[in-house]
């Protein structure tokens, strides 16, 4: 049981956080969860996101932990970026009440960057479709909250590219239109989320396009284009990912390393070897990376 004095000492800004204690808050009962929402109210602004902040650190140390309960009710917080943390927060849970809930904050939350969280984690639940994990009505559900997003002029690009984001690995014969319209809009933010759908719906028909954008003077999209590259796993890629990884932008350096590591290959074993040989320890550290998921593909270790 969750006492008390620990929820005081908690929601106390004059005291530390001590992320060794905060296992305790794993796998509240519905009486804890009670409890914990009155402290949780009644706590400053700042340190409610400090507990959030701290709990993230903690779940990505030991995933056993359970901070659901905790979770669920910061989606409730008047604070936005709160909100957007607690989303971001339960990107392990598969529940049927946060997918329900996602939809709902997806399409009308007052705050933008909210929405673009909740759209941004239905991505998720599409996949588990994808899978066959998810009833096909639920499906459908979802794929139908994101396209009325992306179909909706007056909602922000920022929301509307995540909403693409999360429906381009769909099965849905709709998703390649979509992806398309996006690619040739004005507007970049979409522009870069069909280039992110692109890899995400494994057409090997985009693979033209993304090799033109491997070539943007935009490092953004060159960045996504590198990705998309590697969730495709085309070798006719690796030349162009190759030339990629000898420029000077570290961030795009080390996705076109990444989806070298995807790919693999002779050629792309060869250049990552030269990459990880460099004297630049991020680029060192990605290519040793790649590297290691590229043997791991080839010989994958027995269960």
């Amino acid at each position: 049981m969750v006492s008390e004095q620990f929820l005081a000492e908690l929601f106390d800004e004059t005291q530390p956080i001590v992320p060794s204690t905060l296992q305790q808050l794993t796998g509240l009962s519905d009486v804890e969860a009670i409890t914990f929402r009155h402290e949780w109210l009644a706590a400053p602004e700042r340190r409610r996101a400090q507990v959030l902040e701290q709990l993230a650190l903690v779940a990505e140390d030991n995933t056993e932990f359970d901070f659901d309960a905790i979770l669920r009710i910061g989606l409730d917080d008047e604070v936005p970026e709160i909100r957007v943390q607690a989303v971001e927060g339960l990107w392990e849970c598969q529940d049927r009440w946060l997918l329900n809930r996602l939809m709902q904050m997806a399409e009308t939350d007052i705050a933008e960057p909210v929405r673009a969280a909740a759209a941004s984690g239905l991505g998720k639940f599409v996949l588990l479709g994808v899978v066959e994990e998810l009833r096909p009505a639920l499906v459908d559900q979802v794929e139908g909250a994101l396209k009325r997003i992306i179909d909706d002029l007056d909602e922000a690009p920022a929301v509307r590219r995540r909403a693409i984001e999360s429906l381009g690995a769909s099965a849905d014969g709709e998703v390649n239109g979509i992806i398309r319209s996006a690619y040739h809009d004005e507007e970049p933010e979409l522009k870069l989320a069909a280039i992110y759908a692109m890899g995400q719906h494994c057409d090997p028909a985009w693979l033209p396009a993304l090799l033109r954008e491997l070539r943007n003077p935009d490092a953004a999209f060159r960045f996504e284009a590198a990705r998309a590259c590697g969730e495709l796993e085309d070798e006719r890629a690796v030349p162009a990912l190759i030339d990629l990884a000898g420029e000077d932008d570290t961030i795009v350096q080390e996705a076109a390393l990444e989806a070298l590591g995807r790919i693999g290959g002779d050629d792309a074993k060869l250049a990552l070897r030269r990459a990880a040989a460099q004297d630049d320890p991020r680029v060192s550290e990605a290519a040793r990376a790649a590297l290691e998921e590229l043997a791991f593909d080839e010989n994958p270790k027995p269960f």
